[in-house]
């Protein structure tokens, strides 16, 4: 085989290399090779370039969700802040309304539990909803305000806060149907008792007269004298409200006090096995006084849950027949 070399000036002398049939066998060797690194590269170097791309584009893919799934992770805790700062408003104004006898027909029924105006955890269903509470809450506060237009002494007389001035109060018993640990049969439980430090002053929880302040004497028919050194008010068309379980009592019967006047101190007396209060929120009726839950009437006490209506406190009562609350003659 013989490669002719021309070079560019006619004047020079053309040049000439003869391969020998190891030399032609080492030239198509060479060629080969040359050729299958060619095709290499031209399949290779575009499937590194396009892998690369696709790497740089997933990266980017990858921190583009991550920040979009923080953003709505952000979005959905605001959104349940902001629900749960309207469901307490709407526990809080609807107590307020019980307490201050807004008839059910009047109140606005978004602010019902029952309603699920803001039963949706959902960012962008939660919004209409937000806006059709807050409507409602506007609403019930004009009604609330009313009220207390209407009749400038009705706050002062309404229990209204937690009788007890102290941070460190635990609800221990609740209203409703229990057993009793005393006796190990079923009972309703009136009132509730609030676990607090011995010696904590009790508070009335409104303006009112104290009609009794003792000890009720013991009796089979009677449940009063368990809870030891009693004191009752008595707050007019609000009702009347019990304290139990005191170690001293402060107040005399006849005495007029103002709301977060002193009743006396948290004790033990009666049937109790650790220092605390019993408290009864007792409210008229079309029979006369029966007790209802005390959570309603404690409103700087947070409702858990979110699930009591103006109707379903309306409805809480203790069964009839109960003995009555002494000086109340009802």
């Amino acid at each position: 085989m013989e490669f002719q070399f021309h070079p560019a000036s006619r004047r020079e002398a053309v040049r000439s290399v003869v391969l020998g049939e190891r030399g032609e066998r080492a030239a198509i060797a060479a060629a080969g090779l040359v050729s299958v690194m060619a095709v290499s590269l031209w399949i290779t170097v575009p499937a590194v370039l396009s892998r690369a791309v696709r790497a740089r584009q997933s990266a980017s893919i990858a921190q583009t969700t991550a920040a979009v799934q923080k953003d709505r992770r952000d979005l959905e805790a605001r959104a349940a802040g902001l629900r749960e700062r309207a469901l307490d408003a709407g526990d809080l104004v609807s107590r307020a309304a019980f307490l201050y006898r807004v008839a059910p027909a009047l109140w606005p029924h978004s602010l019902n539990p029952e309603a699920g105006v803001l039963a949706t955890s959902d960012p962008e269903l939660l919004v209409p909803g937000l806006a059709r509470y807050l409507s409602g809450l506007e609403r019930g506060l004009g009604l609330v305000a009313g009220r207390e237009a209407a009749d400038p002494a009705l706050a002062e007389a309404t229990p209204s806060i937690l009788p007890l001035a102290s941070d460190l109060v635990e609800p221990a018993v609740r209203f409703g149907p229990r057993v009793s640990p005393w006796t190990g049969s079923e009972e309703f439980f009136a009132g509730m008792d609030l676990a607090a430090p011995a010696g904590a002053p009790v508070v009335a929880p409104a303006a009112g007269t104290v009609v009794f302040a003792g000890r009720v004497l013991a009796s089979m028919n009677s449940r009063l004298w368990r809870f030891g050194n009693l004191v009752v008010l008595w707050h007019g068309p609000a009702g009347a409200t019990a304290f139990g379980h005191l170690a001293k009592v402060d107040v005399r019967r006849g005495e007029r006090v103002r709301r977060g006047s002193r009743l006396g101190t948290v004790g033990s007396s009666g049937w109790t096995m650790s220092p605390g209060l019993h408290y009864e929120f007792w409210r008229p009726g079309p029979d006369g006084l029966s007790p209802t839950d005390p959570r309603f009437a404690m409103l700087d006490l947070r409702l858990a849950g979110h699930d009591v209506s103006l109707e379903k406190m309306l409805a809480t009562s203790a069964p009839a027949p109960l003995e009555p609350l002494p000086g109340t003659g009802r």
